[in-house]
């Protein structure tokens, strides 16, 4: 497989759900699983929120992955909004420029592969068209949503979670801007994007599974493929040598004998 990990890094992913754990650790988690699951992959890293950027491109160095992935923390986190959309086009790029590099134009490309890691929180548009684009060029979406669904939480500032006075993100009239796991979104993305989604929480098999079973579709596909007659050489071939073989013993039995 070639997978692009696509990490949200907007503020939102400071918030805690559950017991003082930010959604980038929880995510990042995550991926730290899953990398060990992916063994003989290529892997890429993206960050998105407003924009998007490959930090890291496809890989199957996970040693130098994993230090990408550790250099973003909470205090690297400046970025407000997300744009589901970008990063989906920028990854959608990525895996298919690297399909066209000399070095893997034989034939023995993987199946390519996008996993976003988000809160689902999007203040862009046509993620979703995105998605079907993506799956027209080849591009399989899947979608690990981080947080919950169901309890809306403040997103803090730069600082400690859990410290006894948390500042917390406020809008232009001081209200409290809180944010929740948008998993429709997500699934919708998903659905489109030919993948699936996966709550964080519920941990890597499930995803990890059905992304053994991509692979082993691919190698599905080319043993099943179309195959060309090529017997017809070899029979000319072993009629010619009949046909030797015959006058061979023909002439040899009418040369005089002595």
């Amino acid at each position: 497989l070639d997978i692009m990990l696509a990490l949200d890094i907007s503020t939102s992913m400071l918030a805690a759900d559950e017991k003082s754990v930010r959604r980038l650790d929880q995510a990042k988690a995550f991926i730290a699983s899953l990398l060990d699951e992916l063994e003989g992959d290529r892997i890429g890293l993206l960050y998105f929120a407003e924009a998007s950027f490959v930090v890291c491109p496809l890989t199957s160095d996970t040693v130098t992955l994993r230090e990408f992935l550790a250099a973003i923390t909470a205090e690297t986190l400046t970025h407000s909004g997300t744009r589901i959309r970008n990063a989906i086009e920028i990854a959608m790029d990525r895996l298919i420029s690297d399909q066209k590099q000399p070095a893997i134009a034989s034939g023995l490309d993987g199946q390519k592969v996008l996993i976003l890691f988000t809160d689902g929180e999007d203040h862009g548009e046509a993620a979703v068209e995105a998605a079907q684009t993506a799956t027209q060029k080849g591009v399989h979406i899947y979608c690990v949503g981080v947080g919950s669904p169901t309890r809306s939480v403040p997103i803090p500032l730069l600082g400690d979670v859990g410290a006894e006075v948390t500042p917390y993100k406020r809008d232009a009239n001081g209200q409290l801007v809180l944010t929740t796991l948008d998993e429709t979104r997500l699934q919708e993305i998903a659905k489109a994007g030919n993948g699936g989604y996966y709550p964080a929480a519920a941990g890597v098999t499930e995803l990890a599974t059905d992304l053994a079973r991509l692979e082993k579709q691919k190698f599905r596909i080319r043993a099943d493929g179309d195959y060309q007659e090529r017997f017809q050489w070899f029979v000319v071939g072993a009629l010619i040598l009949l046909v030797c073989e015959v006058l061979h013993f023909t002439l040899w039995s009418r040369k005089p004998r002595r």
